[in-house]
């Protein structure tokens, strides 16, 4: 094999081709091709000291660029402005103050692979949260945001709004409280909606589950929401972004046409897409983790990325437990996301027996995988620091490293051996060498969305409890 600027040994070439040696060599050709670079740089320069007007500070003819000589592999970097040309090279990087003189950006991104010491070290955070039709849970979303203890100003939140219903005012809503909470009135404008919703009382069966959850969680809720609040409680985050895009999503947002089985292979693909267009999207190479993050969630400890990211040194994607309360009368609570679990036996056998377009949903009698669930592994009384290694994740609350998705794994918007979106995400990362860990006593509370049964039992204890008060 030659390399650049060798010549062929007479030996080397055809028997039909007659070869005659150059009258200079290569490095006489090379010396005189750098005297005559010399010679142009030098007549440049020159021109553009001597051009007339150049020495008028009030008509300055040459504006900021930037000129790049390359010359035998060699890169020299000048910076030419109205006060000169200056040599920035050195080893090819510009000093610190010089680059943004040139608008050229230097990243190396083994500074932003995310470890235990993130938080001191001052790496940053993409946060990323998809919505729709989420005006009414928006309240919570932005108190459990001001009430992450990780530095404000690290973190970087993404929205994007997809698909709401007609009449919805998520967008609305979500601009309204970015701009407050960045201008630091949030807090102030939440408070004052939520006292002029209390004046006006519950109203509708849809409100009164409240009454029938457990007290002990309730209070908790009020307690999380209520002072004193940590010092960055009310401190602007680094950024806020809000995308705005439709992916074709028409399946309803009410809780039972969302976990309706018929629907779940069309549902998590699109929210796949929709996951996939926001982070390729909001991504810098300046970020060290990605957090997603559902907006339904209603008690979250506020350290959470810290308690995740203690794991990191082993765990390239951390999630945590996710459970929802229920009235009593169902038994106080309940797992919610099944989605995040141990590979099975069965459930690798499950698969080898189905299409390949189809879509393995946890949870359902029609797919039957006895896999290891996060949720059903969870004890009050567990070790919080308990951590087990999964397959598949849930799409609640996801922390991972920024390099997972650099390297390439995404939420599959397509059938991937079985799975779609997050669970897909699992099965994806772990093929390309990552590993993921789920923390089974370390939990996170969704809000209780009643089901239509649900809805009727409660219709139906409070008629019972008018005839009482009647009697």
């Amino acid at each position: 094999m030659l390399r650049f600027g060798e010549h062929p040994k007479k030996t080397d070439l055809p028997l039909h081709q007659d070869f005659k040696p150059k009258k200079k060599t290569v490095a006489e050709k090379r010396r005189l091709y750098k005297v005559g670079a010399s010679v142009l740089a030098v007549i440049i320069i020159l021109f553009l000291w001597l051009k007339p007007g150049s020495n008028d500070e009030s008509s300055s003819t040459i504006q900021d660029e930037t000129f790049i000589n390359t010359q035998d592999s060699e890169v020299k970097i000048y910076d030419i402005t109205a006060d000169g040309i200056q040599d920035v090279s050195e080893t090819g990087v510009p000093k610190e103050s010089e680059k943004e003189a040139l608008d050229i950006e230097y990243y190396d991104l083994i500074d932003y692979q995310g470890n235990p010491q993130s938080k001191a070290n001052g790496d940053k955070v993409l946060l990323c949260v998809p919505l729709r039709d989420a005006e009414k849970v928006l309240p919570l979303l932005f108190r459990n945001m001001m009430n992450m203890t990780y530095y404000h100003n690290l973190i970087d939140i993404a929205f994007l709004v997809s698909d709401c219903s007609k009449g919805d005012r998520t967008m609305e809503k979500l601009t309204e409280y970015s701009i407050a909470m960045q201008q630091g009135k949030l807090l102030e404008l939440l408070d004052g909606e939520k006292s002029a919703l209390k004046a006006k009382g519950m109203k509708g069966s849809s409100d009164l589950y409240l009454h029938y959850l457990p007290e002990d969680y309730v209070n908790n809720v009020k307690a999380a929401y209520s002072p004193p609040y940590h010092e960055e409680y009310t401190k602007p985050f680094r950024s806020v972004q809000i995308y705005q895009k439709d992916f074709g999503q028409v399946i309803g947002q009410g809780f039972s046409d969302r976990h309706d089985v018929k629907v779940q292979g069309i549902r998590r693909k699109l929210m796949g897409r929709a996951r996939n267009w926001l982070i390729t999207s909001a991504l810098k190479p300046y970020h060290s983790w990605v957090y997603w993050r559902d907006a339904d969630i209603e008690t979250s400890p506020g350290d959470i990325l810290e308690n995740l990211m203690r794991f990191s040194s082993s765990y390239d994607v951390i999630v945590p437990n996710v459970w929802r309360p229920l009235p009593t009368f169902l038994g106080d609570k309940q797992p919610y996301d099944l989605n995040s679990w141990i590979e099975s036996e069965e459930g690798l056998k499950l698969a080898q027996t189905l299409d390949e377009d189809d879509v393995i949903v946890e949870g359902y009698a029609q797919y039957p995988t006895w896999r290891v669930h996060l949720a059903y592994i969870r004890s009050d009384e567990g070790d919080k620091d308990e951590v087990v290694e999964l397959d598949g994740v849930g799409g609640v609350s996801i922390l991972s490293k920024a390099k997972v998705f650099r390297q390439g794994s995404n939420f599959p918007a397509f059938t991937f051996l079985n799975h779609a979106e997050t669970e897909a995400f699992g099965k994806l990362t772990k093929k390309m060498g990552f590993k993921i860990a789920g923390l089974p006593h370390y939990t996170i509370w969704h809000i209780y969305e009643p089901s239509e049964d649900d809805l009727l039992e409660i219709s139906r204890l409070e008629r019972k409890k008018r005839r009482y008060r009647n009697d």
